[in-house]
């Protein structure tokens, strides 16, 4: 685990976005959210990060990739044949000569400018590392149950001492090397942080709740943004 730092991309790096059309959460994707839909948001997203790489939707529903198709070339849809995620990811990674692929999930109606990029330059900036992950930092008490019924702290000082906590923020971005979906991971073993701070950055629309949610958001996203809440 490492603080964030950046470096300016050698090349462009490969952004794929998987949709599985069987998922809760794809009939959401297209729902709009004050006109715009969580997907298109997450294409905007994407497009306006990195303007030089190639944007790729990978699925397996007609009506996603027809949108990826309204994009006007800027995305380029895939149709997806392997139902495991890391399998899709390979088979979009496979034969591009990407040296880093950025996935993100299209249940993330809202993300920081910038992110994207920052993400991917995260990895780039540090040979060693093989995955860069979006996290919340946080502060906490946190116990465990044992299968015992035992109660433990998880961090040191029990209830007398707030500890600091990751937590990743799966969808937002996630830059890898792709040799990591060859083998069958998302994440490889030497992990990087990029730490987001903006709590309207999280939501995410897999269930009516959070689709309530960012409709109520939307509005007040760019005075959100603006004072970076």
């Amino acid at each position: 685990m490492t603080a964030a730092m950046t470096a300016p991309l050698r090349k462009p790096p490969l952004v794929v976005i998987p949709v599985l059309s069987a998922a809760r959460s794809t009939p959401r994707l297209m729902a709009p959210i004050r006109g715009r839909s969580s997907l298109e948001r997450t294409l905007d997203a994407a497009v306006a990060d990195l303007p030089d790489s190639e944007v790729v939707v990978t699925t397996d529903d007609a009506a996603i990739r027809a949108m990826a198709d309204g994009f006007g070339g800027r995305v380029v849809p895939h149709a997806r044949t392997a139902e495991s995620y890391v399998d899709a990811l390979a088979d979009v990674a496979r034969g591009r000569d990407a040296e880093i692929v950025v996935v993100l999930e299209p249940t993330h109606p809202f993300r920081p400018k910038g992110l994207i990029r920052r993400t991917a330059e995260n990895l780039a900036a540090r040979d060693h590392l093989d995955s860069v992950v979006c996290v919340r930092r946080f502060t906490a008490n946190l116990w465990r149950r044992t299968a015992d019924g035992e109660i433990l702290a998880l961090s040191e000082g029990g209830d007398g001492r707030d500890a600091v906590y990751f937590q990743e923020m799966v969808g937002l971005a996630l830059a890898a090397r792709p040799h990591l979906f060859e083998d069958g991971r998302r994440l490889g073993d030497a992990v990087g942080f990029e730490v987001v701070d903006q709590t309207w950055a999280l939501v995410d629309v897999r269930d009516d709740t959070g689709f309530a949610v960012a409709e109520a958001l939307a509005d007040r996203l760019p005075q959100l943004e603006e004072a970076g809440a």
